[in-house]
């Protein structure tokens, strides 16, 4: 609910962003266990594991607390919230990889994967199978299938080229093949 601007709250999270400006650490408790499983998926999405997502999210919240000041509420808060967390995990794949002396890569015939098994599995095992592909292929799959990003927009998120990108899509999607027809 809105109120005067002394004590400011989202409407429908009742965060005050008031107390969260003052540096408040009970509200900024409350912030984290009100967002963090709603934001997990985002970096799990590109991690190699919980703990490397956890590690993520933490850096995303200390980011999020640290600027809330620039935040305008014209918006949804968990919306601003989940910018950062992307943002965050975007800069750690960046430094994980160098994806242009990894892989030269030129205009690869990209390779259609036809399988229902995704529909039998849950959303942890889903996960599970993605963390398994390597690196570059699991940022790539999961900006591109899950993120509904364009192969340009990866290019350029991951300074890599378009035919590179196009290559780690169907590499991933070929893994994920096996990874599902093995369990």
């Amino acid at each position: 609910m809105q109120t005067s601007s002394s004590n400011i709250t989202t409407a429908t999270d009742n965060v005050s962003i008031e107390k969260l400006q003052a540096g408040d650490r009970q509200e900024q408790s409350s912030v984290y266990k009100l967002y963090y499983g709603k934001m997990v998926g985002i970096p799990m999405r590109y991690s190699q594991s919980k703990d490397e997502a956890h590690e993520i999210l933490n850096e995303a919240f200390h980011r999020v607390f640290r600027s809330i000041d620039n935040y305008k509420e014209t918006g949804q808060l968990s919306g601003w919230i989940a910018k950062i967390v992307f943002s965050t995990t975007m800069d750690f794949v960046r430094k994980k990889a160098n994806y242009n002396k990894q892989y030269n890569i030129g205009d690869t015939p990209v390779v259609t994967v036809q399988n229902n098994a995704l529909s039998r599995l849950s959303l942890e095992e889903i996960y599970r199978k993605i963390q398994m592909l390597p690196p570059a292929s699991q940022n790539v799959f999961s900006l591109y299938v899950i993120d509904g990003y364009a192969h340009k927009e990866i290019a350029e998120m991951l300074s890599i080229s378009e035919g590179t990108s196009k290559w780690h899509l169907s590499n991933a999607r070929l893994k994920l093949q096996e990874l599902l027809k093995h369990g």
